[in-house]
């Protein structure tokens, strides 16, 4: 059906085929229905970098609808940002007997202890659940609850019993497709500070730089820094600036692959992409502002205020040494960085032939572009561009 094919390509993490393939929500009013939805849909948010929609979306279930068991783990797994909710939905549930035993069951409720601080209860809910899928032979089940098993032992003071698992889950599901749950897993270990292997590369989302030849392409390159980053780490402490850093890079990294981009570099709170690296993507611009609204938007829910910069023009792409990155060398970046400076919080400035290639995208919805000319380091002439908030309020979202 569409709603496996959709559950499958959301773990395979293709959220834009899965999005296409994800049917309508049911009009049945049966809670059996949401029991079949809520999962996928749950990991199609997810797939998508989008916890806080995976939040959304389960608050709006029936209140029955864990009654089963299926789907309280899935509730439970995107109801991270609010454990009072999800408290809320278990202790209004009806279960008894052999569901109150259930290992879904058991991963909602451990998944409660784990984000209430309670370690040893979600170690021994979480084990028992885990151990269950197991012996069932469910797993995607056996990975996405044993993410959060791993968690629980690191705060319980075991973080090399942690490491091993997430290393052993990013490995396997890996190995079967299952990229979401390696992605997590990965997610999961560099929050917590463990180490896990790299992520193979793959080729079927970004560009790929091991086959990008060295030679001249018509590119388009995103600039994106958080204003204000120097006062802000004043006020902040060392740890909490690393954890909001940290996962503006993991955004910036899955935006930017989600829109067949690479990323160039990271240099502390600012960001550096190049699209178009292989020379057969047409609307590389398009891409390169999607991607910078949807980074300004995730980051500023971290409290991080970023602007951007984007500008098109041709550059030498590829690997100037061996086992090098791939580089990206032309006047585009120096324009895209000088651009970038120029963006307050919230903001994307545009080159002229940026905002030519995106122009009618942005009238399409109705969004205001402020032309400026701008005197910038290194340019003899004034420079035109284009200025756009990226921001719920301005209606702009990728």
């Amino acid at each position: 059906s569409g709603l496996l094919l959709a559950h499958a390509l959301a773990e395979n993490l293709r959220p834009v085929e899965a999005a296409g393939e994800m049917p309508a929500l049911s009009s049945r009013v049966e809670s059996q229905d949401a029991v079949y939805d809520t999962t996928p849909r749950v990991r199609l948010r997810l797939a998508q970098g989008d916890p806080a929609g995976a939040l959304t979306d389960v608050r709006s279930l029936p209140e029955n609808v864990g009654d089963l068991g299926s789907p309280a783990d899935a509730v439970a797994e995107a109801a991270g940002l609010d454990p009072g909710w999800l408290r809320t939905f278990l202790d209004g549930l009806h279960v008894q007997g052999e569901v109150l035993a259930s290992p879904r069951m058991a991963a909602a409720r451990g998944r409660l202890a784990l984000y209430e601080g309670r370690n040893d209860e979600a170690l021994a809910e979480l084990r028992q659940a885990v151990a269950t899928f197991e012996e069932g032979g469910f797993l995607l089940d056996v990975w996405h609850a044993g993410r959060a098993l791993a968690e629980a032992e690191a705060r319980s003071g075991d973080p090399d019993a942690a490491g091993r698992r997430l290393n052993a889950i990013a490995a396997a599901s890996e190995a079967e497709g299952a990229r979401l749950a390696a992605r997590l897993a990965r997610e999961t270990a560099a929050r917590l500070g463990v180490e896990v292997a790299a992520a193979p590369d793959h080729i079927d989302g970004a560009e790929n730089g091991d086959a990008v030849a060295t030679g001249e392409r018509m590119v388009s390159v995103l600039f994106a820094d958080v204003r204000g980053y120097t006062e802000m780490s004043g006020r902040s402490t060392p740890a909490d600036m690393v954890g909001r850093i940290g996962s503006l890079q993991r955004w910036a990294s899955q935006e930017v692959a989600r829109r067949k981009g690479i990323i160039d570099k990271f240099g502390g709170d600012s960001v550096m992409a190049t699209f178009n690296v292989s020379g057969q993507t047409v609307d590389h611009t398009l891409q390169a502002l999607q991607a910078a609204i949807a980074l300004i938007d995730k980051a500023s829910l971290a409290g991080l205020p970023v602007g951007a910069g984007i500008a098109v023009g041709p550059a030498v792409v590829g690997r100037l040494a061996e086992s090098a990155n791939v580089s990206v060398l032309g006047e585009v970046t120096n324009l895209a960085a000088r651009l970038q400076a120029q963006s307050a919080a919230g903001e994307v400035t545009m080159s002229e032939e940026a905002h030519r290639r995106v122009q009618d995208w942005l009238a399409g919805r109705g969004t205001a572009v402020e032309r400026v000319e701008l005197h910038l380091k290194g340019f003899g002439a004034p420079v035109v561009a284009y200025r756009v908030r990226a921001s719920a309020e301005a209606g702009l979202r990728a």
